[in-house]
């Protein structure tokens, strides 16, 4: 075809369909051979095959994923069949060569050929496993229908929701380990063999899917009992599947031992030897860090090295959960005797000892020594029953006796060369002798079953531990659960037949969601101490450790659950008899009920329990939209007609009085000086929100002492044995006094490391602890609910709840929203109480010095009710958690359309790689580049000289076709051409909490996301050090998005003006004529003009009385204008120059409010500085008018006399006018002053009162303005009392919302007398603090949702992409991120290792001084009594009594 273009085209796609066609063959063959060799199952399963096969050249089998499990043969077979096959096409194509045109089908086969050989034989290429080229869960299934019914579909279905709850501690791999039975012959004992289905996750693969068809694939539900689980955040090494558990050391081996499971009706069995596959299993939440052997600490590394040696297998894994199952390797030594005799000389005597450099002997050594213990065991069965062996100490020491003197007399052998470091073989060599040695063994032989394993490993090891500890041995009947320092829950569904269990409190609950699989669920029955058949769920005591073992071979087996020394311990029977429950407490610092059924908690027919919610498609989107419902049932859990029914109510009721103790102590002046008030913590997000609550809380109180202090640091001064010292913060245990403080902890998960420990270990400091969290059933809940065991006299444990709930619920996505704003809500309307609290007594408000008044209570509550509405018009959604009928709001468009804007922003990199692929291929492939194909078609001869430049000029295209691609997309898309062409910065500038929240909720967003479309996140306060820490990375093209806060308030005008100028800075630093492109999201309508755009969020709100006074100013100016014929320029009065007339385009009303008795023709938009200067000179105007008319000068006493002025409006005082005032006119005549007076109660007659109200008319009127009322009340001995404002008929807590038109309506009609001409300034003034309230839990709040809608809207955008370009194979979730840690359970970065230590000591110091206290009022009540029986004294005085408390108070001090 040379010469000739056409035959070459032709040429071309022929070896193009056959290198295609030749390479589908290649890898159908791949596929074949694992159909044929039994591993094809799952094959097609996948989707996509075909795009797999045809253009990634590439065969998944997902049962060969994991090659390290599958079989070698099967794995060679199907990897060389490939090659194989390639090989013979290509002989095939050889032999036709004959005709010409095979000549391109044999070159095709050729390259398939070689590129087989080259990656199926040599494996030059990187294999990859399957392509040829932390916590615990788990399921206990008592009824056979679980795994006949369906296949045991539904019991995947509940085991991978839980897996999914699971995986919000961290999912970067995860395993199951099922035991399946083996043997057949029911006479020749349980055979069962352990199947362990492990996966290591990818970034953007979805952890309970990738186990299910592990699972799906590798375990059968025939006759398997039960599925222990766990899924890993990796924390002592890297996630990788040597990793991953279940652990295992020791592999699965043959062991002689004993069987000891005597089934019913079986009157003789016979106890005997058999050779059984042994193998045991641990899943490991938590960390183990030392472990103590005979008095001597060994750190992890060593116990590695030791395990290694004496097991006679090397460590499978680096990670620290392998240690543990090396321990239990040793320890779980029951029946068999070369175990127990292994055991004792590695951990059982007193001298062993962790040698890590001498020679140990081999199991076959242990196999030796054990003949001989069977071999006097017989010999004693001869004469006694192995029962009885077992049972009788005396026998047992008989039975060492006679071991010891056979082993004494081949001590030379058996002992002396490879045991001597162990065990003494004469009186001068130090050790354990042969006697204790052999006593060692049986007891071991008999004792050391599950339970003892695990009760000597936590006796021993340090650290913190979910465990759950299985072995083939006892596979059979029981498993084995423990918890210290690791939460580990169990629930219990006898109408089901199944046991859930967990170290996620919420992964339990998942079975309610699912039907029992069988015909008639009635043939289970009721269960002993169960209501109604009720799901219950007991929760292990991880404070003090505590091992639970669930024998499920109750009904089989006859023998008891536990070995010997447990027998006393109770057993309790669940699930209809068909399971005994034995429960061990491992520390007496805690004291649990012994009744089983008063620790659980009932998970049905309970309304503070909340099933788990129907993932949705979106979940972020779907919890935005559940924003508004969220808000308002917070809201009207609130409401004082919900105070005997709300959990919120009771609980802020028992915060009162915790409240009020401290008020009073500080009135009586007691309070140390160092002492912290209320002290709010918690981690990360719930930190961020705690700060601002602290913080407005601190402003509204100066004299109380708030503070807010992270988790993690409160972890590290108080938790350690060494303190983590808080370097660059002054928290330390001398600067804080936390003596009976008031402790709010802040956690939306309830279960995180860092607040669930210092809710236990600040117990032993005050008992005014309290939570906010998402549900009432949380785990700091539980711990918090426990806190009153001790107190007797707490009988109605109703009244003492600690649990503030937002009844948000379970959130799986990683990007929080709903939770933060949940929080957020539930801690605005908490400050309102406290507020409420406090104002309520004089003494309180003098004392913590109160800058917040009733009437600023009164505008936040108007405020926080209609902030729903502002809510719901940002989501689109209704306050029942439904869209809105029709389109989106024009809120949410503006925002949805920013975030649009801003995703094509970030995807530009990905559609240029597109298109700049499509180019090179397309233009490669036919052979005409574009200015090539140009040149051509204008019919210029190829071999003119003007063809090298066309060349050249094509290889400047494909040089720099990225940027081309990039520059038409931009001005396609109609986008700023001068941003530079590289990966994207977001910054994101607002008030700390909302700054630093949405930095979190972006960068989750995009976590999983592709390099190609990453994201950089930064966040920084624009009123602070926004400007220093962001404006020197300023590029073309970064992305910045600012809260502004609403400067028409005069309180914010000054932070909106600081906004805009940091705004501004950053934006006047250009390159090229281009800048960073910036959106600010506010309520003031006025665009910045440097910013490229803004979104006006719509005011819900009354105006403020500043407000109002612009828009008199306002109206004032229009009716001036339209009298006069004064020029245009001067038509707004003297504050002309500082408004900016806006287009016609954004004239509109954004306000929003109600009040229409103003009506302006134009809404007029003002910038932060013009809004500063209107306020200005509203001031320095009524100044100047006022002295004018008074002919008075400035001076320093006027200035005094002024701020005094400022700050005399008493609330009393104002609510007595507000009740005496009855037509809200703002004045008070003789009948409403006589009247009210009677109404309220005053005791003065008629004339009296009369004589008083004229005396107080001083200008003659026959009617008191607010400053005559105030002087009367100053001048005479009235008094008057009304009722409190904040209650409601009932006398309950309740906060009012203003009903004013525009807040500041009633202080001016209060004020209408008054001569000043300076007073509503002054009463602008007045508002100044609920103002900055208002900005800090309303108008933040309603930015922070803004941007979540903004934000999601970029994010789906970008995640929609991938999947559209790559048919599904480039998808991944938004929702999630590449460690999938929703709740950081594991201690990080605080040391879990001493704080059980610490908080165990605390709490058995917090148990003494209980018990010394019981005892010193015991002693005085007998003294007492005693002395009233003789008569010696009459009853005491009361400084008897206190002088008598005081010296108990000294003994307890002594004590």
């Amino acid at each position: 075809w040379q010469g000739n273009e056409k035959h070459k085209h032709q040429w071309l796609l022929s070896l193009l369909a056959w290198y295609i066609i030749f390479g589908a063959l290649h890898e159908a063959c791949h596929l074949i051979a694992a159909i044929v060799t039994g591993v094809g199952a799952g094959v097609f399963d996948e989707g996509h095959v075909l795009f797999r096969t045809l253009l990634l050249r590439q065969s998944y089998i997902p049962v060969l994923a994991d090659q390290k499990d599958a079989d070698a043969i099967v794995v060679s077979v199907v990897r060389h069949a490939g090659w194989i096959a390639s090989i013979l096409f290509l002989l095939l194509a050889c032999k036709r060569k004959s005709r010409p045109e095979n000549d391109v089908c044999v070159l095709a086969a050729s390259l398939t050929a070689l590129e087989a050989l080259w990656s199926d034989l040599l494996c030059i290429y990187p294999a990859t496993r399957g392509v040829f080229f932390c916590g615990n869960f788990g399921i206990l299934m008592l009824h056979e229908a679980w795994c006949s019914a369906d296949g045991g579909k539904t019991a995947l279905d509940v085991l991978q929701k839980m897996i999914q709850v699971t995986m919000m501690r961290g999912a970067q791999s995860g395993g199951v380990i099922a035991f399946q039975p083996r043997s057949k012959d029911p006479n020749k004992g349980p055979v069962v063999k352990g199947i362990r289905a492990r996966v290591v996750n990818k970034k953007r693969t979805d952890l309970s899917k990738e186990l299910r068809k592990k699972i799906q694939r590798e375990v059968s539900f025939r006759q398997i009992p039960f599925v222990a689980g766990h899924t890993r955040f990796a924390t002592s090494s890297k996630a990788t599947l040597e990793g991953t558990h279940p652990q295992q050391w020791t592999p699965r081996v043959r062991r002689r031992v004993f069987d000891f499971d005597c089934p019913h009706g079986d009157a003789g069995h016979e106890y005997k030897p058999q050779n059984a596959m042994v193998e045991n299993y641990v899943t490991h939440n938590g960390d183990f860090d030392f472990f103590t052997l005979n008095g001597t600490t060994y750190d992890l590394e060593v116990v590695q090295r030791f395990l290694a040696l004496v097991l006679g297998h090397p460590m499978p894994a680096a990670v620290d959960s392998c240690a543990v199952a090396g321990l239990f390797d040793l320890l779980r030594s029951q029946g068999s005797f070369a175990l127990s005799a292994r055991y004792a000389c590695c951990l059982g005597l007193p001298s062993s000892k962790m040698v890590i450099d001498e020679a140990f002997p081999s199991y076959s050594h242990f196999e030796i020594i054990g003949s001989i213990f069977e071999e006097v065991l017989q010999e004693m069965l001869k004469t006694t029953t192995f029962e009885a062996i077992n049972e009788s100490s005396e026998i047992r020491s008989s039975f060492a006796q006679r071991v010891s003197s056979k082993v004494t007399a081949k001590k030379h052998t058996l002992i002396k060369p490879l045991l001597g470091n162990f065990i003494a073989t004469d009186s001068e060599q130090g050790g354990a002798t042969i006697l204790s040695f052999c006593t060692t063994t049986i007891h071991a032989f008999f004792d050391n079953d599950l339970l003892m394993a695990t009760k000597k490993f936590l006796k021993d090891a340090k650290g913190s531990f979910g465990l759950c500890v299985v072995s083939s041995l006892d596979a059979n009947r029981q498993l084995c659960l423990a918890a210290r320092g690791q939460t580990m829950s169990i629930a219990f569904y006898p109408d089901k037949g199944l046991i859930c269990y967990g170290s996620e409190q919420a992964a339990v609950k998942a079975a309610i969601n699912f039907e029992f699989p069988g015909a008639n669920a009635d043939v289970l029955g009721r269960s002993h101490g169960d209501i109604d058949n009720d799901a219950l769920r007991l929760d292990l005591d991880d404070l003090g450790g505590e091992i639970i073992v669930l024998d499920y071979g109750c009904k089989k087996y006859k023998n008891p659950p536990v070995s010997m020394p447990h027998r006393d311990l109770m057993q309790h029977e669940l699930m209809n008899g068909s399971l005994y429950a034995v429960l061990y407490q491992e520390s007496k610092a805690t004291t649990q009920d012994p009744q089983l059924y008063h620790r659980m908690t009932r998970l049905t027919r309970n309304r503070f329990i909340k099933p788990l919610r129907s993932d949705p498609k979106d979940l972020v989107a779907s919890d935005i939209q559940d924003i508004p419902r969220v808000c308002r049932t917070i809201q009207d859990e609130w409401r004082a007609d919900k105070a005997s029914s709300s959990l919120n109510r009771l609980t802020a009721y028992n915060l009162s009085r915790c409240l009020r103790q401290r008020l009073e102590a500080h009135v009586a002046g007691t309070v140390h000086q160092r002492a912290v008030d209320i002290l709010v913590t918690g981690c990360e997000v719930s930190l961020w929100q705690a700060e601002q609550f602290a913080s407005d809380l601190q402003k509204a109180f100066p004299n109380l002492r708030i503070k807010s202090v992270s988790s993690n640091k409160l972890l590290g001064l108080y938790g350690q044995e060494i303190a983590v010292p808080t370097i660059g913060f002054p928290d330390a245990p001398t600067t804080n006094h936390l003596h009976d403080t008031i402790i709010i902890v802040v956690s939306h998960s309830g279960g995180t490391f860092a607040p669930l420990a210092c809710s236990n270990l600040l117990q032993s400091a005050t008992k005014n602890i309290f939570v906010v969290t998402s549900e009432w059933d949380t785990q700091i809940g539980k711990q918090l609910r426990a806190m009153d065991e001790l107190d007797d006299q707490n009988e109605d444990h109703l009244f003492h709840t600690r649990i503030f709930s937002t009844e948000v619920g379970m959130r799986p996505a990683e990007p929080c929203s709903v939770s933060v704003v949940g929080t957020h809500q539930l801690l605005t309307n908490l400050f309102e109480y406290i507020c409420v609290v406090i104002l309520s007594d004089h003494r309180f408000r003098r004392v913590t010095a109160a800058c917040i008044s009733e009437q600023d209570l009164l505008v936040l509550e108007r405020c926080n009710r209609e902030n729903i509405d502002a809510l719901c018009e940002l989501v689109s959604a209704t306050d029942f958690g439904r869209p809105l009928e029709g389109d989106p709001t024009t809120t949410t468009t503006a925002l949805r359309g920013v975030g649009a804007l801003w995703a094509d922003h970030v995807l530009e990199n990905a559609r240029a790689y597109l298109l700049t692929f499509l180019y090179i291929f397309g233009t490669v492939v036919s052979g005409y580049p574009l200015v090539w194909g140009i040149f051509l078609a204008t019919g210029i001869d190829p071999s003119s000289n003007w063809a090298y430049l066309v060349r050249l000029l094509d290889a400047a295209i494909y040089f720099w076709m990225p940027q081309i691609n990039v520059t038409i997309l931009r001005l396609f898309q109609g986008r700023n051409l001068l941003h530079r062409m590289v990966g994207r910065t977001v910054v994101i500038g607002d008030i700390p909490w909302v700054a630093q929240s949405a930095e979190a909720f972006l960068s989750k967003l995009f976590a999983c996301s592709y390099s190609i479309a990453g994201l950089n996140v930064h966040s920084g306060n624009p009123s602070d050090h926004f400007v220093h820490r962001h404006t020197h990375r300023v590029v073309r093209g970064s992305l910045v998005v600012c809260g502004r806060p609403d400067g028409r308030l005069s309180a914010l005008s000054s932070a909106e003006a600081s906004v805009c100028l940091s705004v501004n800075q950053a934006s006047s630093i250009q390159s090229l004529g281009g800048t960073c492109e910036t959106v600010t999201i506010g309520h003031n309508p006025f665009k910045l003009p440097l910013s490229a755009d803004a979104v006006f969020l719509r005011r819900k709100r009354p105006l403020f009385l500043c407000e109002r006074m612009l828009v008199e100013n306002d109206y004032k100016a229009e009716r001036s204008a339209s009298s006069s014929d004064v020029p245009e320029a001067s038509r707004h009065g003297k504050l002309s120059w500082f408004f900016r007339r806006p287009s016609p385009a954004a004239v509109m009303d954004l306000s929003g409010h109600k009040d229409t008795s103003i009506r302006l023709s134009v809404t007029h938009r003002r910038s932060a500085s013009a809004l500063i200067g209107a306020y200005v000179s509203i001031e320095e105007e009524t100044d100047r008018e006022r002295l004018i008319q008074d002919n008075e000068t400035v001076t320093v006493a006027s200035v005094i006399d002024k701020a005094i002025e400022e700050r005399k409006w008493s609330d009393q005082a104002r609510k007595l006018f507000y009740a005496l005032d009855l037509d809200g006119d703002g004045f008070i005549d003789e009948g409403e002053f006589i009247g009210g007076c009677y109404r309220i109660r005053s005791v003065l007659p008629s004339d009296e009162l009369l004589e008083i109200f004229r005396l107080a008319d001083k200008d003659g009127s026959g009617h008191l303005d607010y400053d005559e009322f105030l002087d009367m009340l100053r001048n005479t001995d009235l008094e008057i009392r009304v009722p409190p404002s904040n209650r409601d008929e009932r006398g309950i807590v309740q906060v009012e919302a203003s009903r004013e038109k525009y807040f500041g309506e009633v202080l001016r009609k209060y004020n209408a007398g008054k001569l000043k001409k300076d007073v509503d300034f002054m009463l602008a003034r007045s508002q100044h603090f609920s103002q900055e309230l208002y900005e800090s839990r309303i108008a933040s709040l309603q930015r922070f949702v803004a941007m979540t809608v903004m934000f999601h809207e970029m994010g789906k955008r970008v995640q929609q992409f991938f999947v559209n370009i790559s048919f599904g194979l480039l998808g991944y979730r938004m929702d999630r991120t590449h460690s999938i840690m929703r709740i950081a359970t594991t201690a990080s970065p605080i040391s879990g290792a001493d704080v059980r230590q610490r908080m165990r000591q605390l709490q058995l110091l917090k148990k003494v001084q209980h018990s010394i206290h019981v005892i010193s009022m015991a002693f005085l009540q007998y003294k007492t009594r005693k002395a009233q029986k003789v008569g010696e004294k009459p009853a005491k005085s009361h400084d008897e009594t206190n002088s008598q408390s005081s010296k108990i108070a000294d003994f307890e001090y002594g004590c």
